[in-house]
């Protein structure tokens, strides 16, 4: 496009150096001729600087080009109509010599495009219906007056937030598994947990019976405390397991701490310890899961 530019400018000159009279008095048409040199050597250099580099030859003739225009800049200052024409020709010749040249340049290869950042919308979506979620669940938990501890949630849901600032996208969304995950072990807890009903009635105590419920407690507490034992006897072979693997770590941290808290609520509620056992029983699948 730039070389038919050029070619176009040089027939415009042609024609009005034929038209031209020998004894001129008006400028304009000198100054048509200035305009025209002018606009080739704007549009040779346009060109040029799309090249990352320039063959000494083509910088030379173009400067011979350039100097030929303000040549005839200046012959058209002074009236001076046979150099104005001299100097035109010239450095219409010049420019076209320089345009041929470039066409058999290879094409100036354009800059790479940037690359494209990572969409952030439908992660920092998911990010945000895995929290709603869980939100949803706390509820749920706290209505059934269970003790369930969602630190390790929100801990998840806050290194997702810190993953999608930092645009590591494939974090955020094993992160974000990770919390599902969570979420499905307290949504299967919440359905192995018994309602308790309002109408039940106790029944009268009776000396046998009294003694048997003491045998049964006495089994019961036995059983959960082995329960404890075989806990601690996984979760220190799952330690040596997990190695480096930080999110197997924190959840292994977590389990420690609940079957510490499972110890004391023994002494008061059986059936709370139990439930933490649970807990601890779901974290230890998910672990040997993650370790595999």
């Amino acid at each position: 496009m730039k070389s038919l530019a050029i070619v176009l400018l040089v027939l415009v000159g042609s024609m009005i150096l034929t038209s031209m009279p020998s004894q001129i008095y008006a400028d304009p048409q000198l100054n048509s001729l200035l305009r025209i040199a002018d606009q080739a050597r704007d549009n040779i250099k346009i060109r040029l600087s799309q090249f990352p580099s320039i063959p000494d030859e083509i910088a030379k003739l173009y400067e011979q080009g350039s100097v030929e225009t303000d040549a005839l800049a200046q012959s058209v200052a002074q009236d001076d109509t046979s150099s104005s024409k001299q100097h035109f020709l010239s450095a219409m010749k010049i420019f076209r010599a320089v345009s041929d040249m470039l066409n058999r340049e290879p094409e100036p290869r354009l800059p790479e495009p940037e690359p494209r950042l990572p969409d952030l919308e439908r992660p920092r979506k998911a990010i945000d219906r895995i929290e709603n979620a869980g939100n949803k669940l706390k509820m749920v938990v706290a209505q059934k007056n269970m003790n369930v501890d969602f630190a390790e949630f929100d801990r998840l849901i806050q290194t997702a937030r810190e993953n999608l600032v930092a645009r590591n996208i494939d974090e955020v969304y094993k992160t974000l598994e990770l919390a599902k995950q969570f979420m499905l072990e307290i949504t299967k807890l919440l359905k192995s947990t018994p309602v308790p009903t309002t109408n039940e009635v106790p029944s009268a105590p009776q000396a046998s019976d009294d003694a048997a419920r003491d045998n049964t407690k006495d089994s019961k507490l036995e059983r959960i405390k082995m329960k404890i034992q075989n806990l601690e006897e996984q979760l220190n072979s799952l330690s040596e397991k997990a190695g480096d693997n930080d999110v197997a770590n924190q959840w292994l941290k977590r389990a420690f701490s609940l079957v510490e808290k499972a110890k004391d609520q023994l002494d008061n509620s059986s059936e709370k310890a139990m439930r933490t056992l649970i807990e601890v029983d779901k974290i230890i699948d998910m672990i040997q899961r993650i370790t595999q």
